[in-house]
This record gives C-alpha cells, sequence and structure tokens, in this order.
C-alpha cells in the first residue's frame, strides 16, 4: 500500500487501532448487548496530522483525521473468541457511545485507538504493522 502525503504537511503520526464492522444496524446500543452487533475484531493503522490539531478548537480534530487513504486494515478480523476481554470492552463501548449520536447500518466500521500515536517526520519511508507494510511517499 502506497500513501502520498500532501506537499504541505511536515509531521504525520500513526495510531494502531482495533476494528469491528457492524454485522446489523443499530441505534443507542448499550455496551452489554454490543457483542450482538458484530462478530469479529481486527487491527488496524490510521495516519493523521499532529500539526492541524489545536486544543483550543475540538473541531481540529477531524480535520487533522480526515485526509483520504489514511486509514488502513492491516490485520484480518478475527472471531470474538480468540479477542482478549480488554478489546472487546473497548469496541462495546465505541459502539454505546457512537450509536448515542448516530446510528450505524451493516457493514459500518467502529474503530478504537490502542496505542498512541507514533509521529513520523517527512520523508519516503515504510510503515510497518502486523507484518503489513504501508509507503509513505512525501
Amino acid at each position: 500500500n502506497d500513501y502520498f502525503c500532501p506537499d504541505s504537511i511536515n509531521e504525520l503520526a500513526a495510531a494502531v487501532f482495533i476494528y469491528a464492522r457492524a454485522t446489523k444496524a443499530g441505534k443507542s446500543v448499550s455496551a452489554k448487548f454490543a457483542q450482538r452487533y458484530y462478530t469479529h475484531v481486527g487491527k488496524g493503522v490510521h495516519f493523521h496530522i499532529p500539526e492541524y490539531i489545536d486544543p483550543a478548537n475540538p473541531q481540529s480534530w477531524w480535520l487533522a483525521h480526515s485526509l483520504d487513504n489514511t486509514t488502513f486494515l492491516t490485520e484480518e478480523p478475527q472471531e470474538l473468541s480468540l479477542i482478549p476481554d480488554e478489546y472487546k470492552a473497548l469496541i462495546d463501548q465505541a459502539f454505546e457511545t457512537a450509536s448515542k449520536h448516530v446510528s450505524f447500518r451493516t457493514g459500518d466500521y467502529i474503530a478504537v485507538e490502542i496505542a498512541p500515536a507514533e509521529k513520523i517526520n517527512a520523508g519516503t519511508g515504510t510503515y510497518t504493522c502486523n507484518n503489513k507494510s504501508i509507503n509513505l511517499i512525501w
């Protein structure tokens, strides 16, 4: 996979996340019942632009995370029985939190960061996550 970074960007950050794909539609789903809405969990990596984030402006987070083609699913989803309970709890809580504000449909993804983002300075290079490589091209 290749990612072509916009010219105006000097630094990216990469964060590893877990994700689940909704198997049915829902709204206002309690964490207690969230596992009825997904069956598998996988891992991925998401790139964002830290310099765009302004703590005084919460909307800046959306701009920093809304670049095209910056989310990569790097691991095939695994059945819930193979997933650590702590990851299931994170996904369950994410379903509850998100579904309070928006409804989701079959096929929608819920993602939760599981590690702090690592900064990546400008320059062509390769980022590896779960034995899959992503070429960063500046």
